[in-house]
């Protein structure tokens, strides 16, 4: 990182703990409400799990998307719910991260600027562990963001997410008890209990993989008609907030990167992946 580039993350983040209320939501970065965000998962989940072959589909009946309220720990993994369904569970940090990455990469088309990496710099040095996840600075975003290109990004960072732990459900890394049909009032909300049994099988089942899960998350994410963009995008801010956590010694450890680690790697599958099914 230059010395500039440094300066002006360090400016940002005195800038937050100086005057934390003198920046209006505006000025920081639009950002969408959590029932809009899961709303927009859900759509891609719908699409992604009825691309799957049929034999996939009986074999994994009723598998859903559940929410976990943490608002400070992005996270996404596969695991079985208390009833014995397949389930993949994602984060409100997660939901918040995959969109502010994406305005931050819909900022970097648009200005040819590095608002990604500068964000992944941020969080590293500002991001206190149990506290909500922290957005950009007041005066991160000084040109117009395409809202159009965010919405974009954001759905296929969000349809990658959850093709990624379809894979590993897919290819039968984790195998559930009495998978139905049948949809369970609150089978949408991630009990503790529930999360607790996730865990420790999430031991067992991350990173597992990794490079052949991350290629069929992106031939699934190709063929339901989104591109690779949105994921790239999510994990070069991962990979930078891990080169970051190394240097300087970051506290903030999301629970995605400690199952989903080596982020620069991954970007290199998922662009393998995309070249080699567009030109088999």
């Amino acid at each position: 990182m230059n010395l500039l580039r440094q300066a002006l993350v360090t400016v940002f983040g005195l800038l937050l703990l100086t005057h934390p209320a003198s920046a209006s939501a505006d000025e920081i970065a639009p950002e969408l409400e959590t029932p809009e965000l899961r709303a927009k998962t859900e759509a891609e989940a719908k699409k992604l799990f009825a691309g799957l072959a049929s034999s996939d589909r009986r074999r994994l009946v009723g598998i859903y998307v559940a929410f976990d309220r943490n608002d400070h720990d992005p996270g996404a993994m596969a695991a079985c719910d208390d009833d014995g369904d397949y389930v993949i569970v994602v984060t409100d940090a997660m939901l918040r991260l995959a969109s502010l990455v994406a305005r931050a990469q819909s900022y970097d088309e648009a200005n040819s600027s590095h608002a990604i990496e500068d964000y992944a710099e941020f969080v590293a040095r500002s991001q206190v562990p149990g506290r909500r996840l922290v957005p950009p600075p007041s005066g991160f975003f000084t040109a117009p963001v395409a809202d159009s290109s965010h919405d974009q990004r954001l759905r296929e960072a969000l349809a990658f997410v959850l093709a990624r732990e379809l894979a590993h459900v897919r290819a039968g890394d984790l195998v559930c008890g009495r998978p139905t049909a049948t949809h369970e009032h609150g089978d949408d909300e991630w009990t503790p209990l529930e999360q607790r049994h996730a865990l420790e099988t999430a031991a067992r089942l991350y990173p597992g993989a990794a490079a052949a899960r991350d290629a069929e998350a992106t031939i699934r994410l190709l063929d339901v008609g989104r591109s690779e963009e949105g994921a790239l995008g999510l994990l070069r801010f991962l990979a930078h907030l891990e080169a970051e956590r190394t240097a300087h010694g970051s506290r903030f450890s999301p629970t995605y990167l400690v199952q989903h680690p080596n982020s620069a790697a991954r970007g290199s599958a998922v662009k393998a992946a995309a070249k080699e099914h567009r030109n088999p």
